[in-house]
C-alpha cells in the first residue's frame, strides 16, 4: 500500500476582484473617456477613481448599473474618507 501525499487545503481565499468603470468627464457634461478599474473593495475603487481626477475635470465611479462616487477637480472636492 502506497501512500499518497494530499496538497494541504488553501487557508484563505482570494479575494473578489470587481470590474468598476470610472467615466471622466469634462465641465461641459461631455464624458471624455472611460477607465476599467479592479479592485477588491468598493473603497479601493474609489481610492483608484480619486487617483484620476484632474484639476478641471470630473470623474464618477460606476459599478454595473450603479453610480458609487462624483469626484471633482479644482480642490478634488467629494474626497473619499
Amino acid at each position: 500500500m502506497s501512500a499518497t501525499a494530499l496538497s494541504p487545503p488553501p487557508t484563505s481565499m482570494p479575494a473578489a476582484v470587481e470590474t468598476y468603470r470610472a467615466f471622466l468627464v469634462a465641465r461641459n457634461g461631455r464624458v471624455t473617456g472611460m477607465v476599467p478599474l479592479q479592485a477588491a473593495s468598493e473603497d479601493e475603487a474609489r481610492l483608484l477613481a480619486y487617483e484620476l481626477v484632474e484639476e478641471e475635470d470630473v470623474v464618477e465611479l460606476w459599478a454595473g448599473l450603479r453610480s458609487v462616487a462624483r469626484f471633482e477637480g479644482s480642490g478634488r472636492r467629494g474626497a473619499p474618507s
